[in-house]
């Protein structure tokens, strides 16, 4: 059981390292945490809210393999090869693949001009969410232009010795 409970704890490691490096990781949450923040705007059904979230699972786990991908290429050699670059521009294909299709879910789901019409009059009725809003914008406007850069070594883990 308690390998079981490590398992989470390495997995839940690896999503904030990739939060700490991936700029388009950072990215995809904020295009998540907006849609979150829009969704009790509209009435969806249960199986609109299952396609959102799945396509949001979808889009975050294509990046975390992207990024498992160029980290392993990575470890294999610095060195320009073919096979490995295609490897690298086929896992970031995958992301943009599947991010293009989110887009078209999303606007599938959340082109309603009247509810977005609801929207923009609940915020300018309510200053304080309008504030709240702004400031989340500022705030994940700074998060997304943190600088990046990839350190692979944790100092805490020791990868030879690690459990699995």
């Amino acid at each position: 059981m308690r390998r079981f409970a490590k398992s989470f704890c390495y997995a839940f490691c690896g999503v904030v390292s990739c939060l700490k490096t991936e700029r388009n990781m950072r990215v995809h949450f904020c295009a998540a945490f907006y849609v979150f923040m829009l969704m009790p705007f509209y009435g969806f059904t249960a199986a609109e809210k299952a396609v959102i979230l799945l396509t949001i699972g979808s889009v975050i786990s294509a990046e975390a393999f992207n990024t498992a991908a160029e980290a392993a290429a990575d470890a294999v050699t610095l060195e320009k090869r073919p096979e490995l670059r295609l490897a690298k521009d086929a896992a970031a294909g995958g992301v943009l693949i599947t991010a293009v299709f989110a887009a078209a879910v999303g606007f599938v789901l959340f082109w309603n001009v009247s509810v977005l019409k609801e929207i923009a009059g609940f915020y300018s009725e309510h200053l304080w969410a309008a504030a709240l809003l702004a400031l989340s914008a500022i705030v994940w406007a700074v998060l997304i232009a943190l600088p990046c850069g990839r350190n692979y070594e944790d100092k805490n883990t020791d990868i030879n010795n690690k459990e699995t």
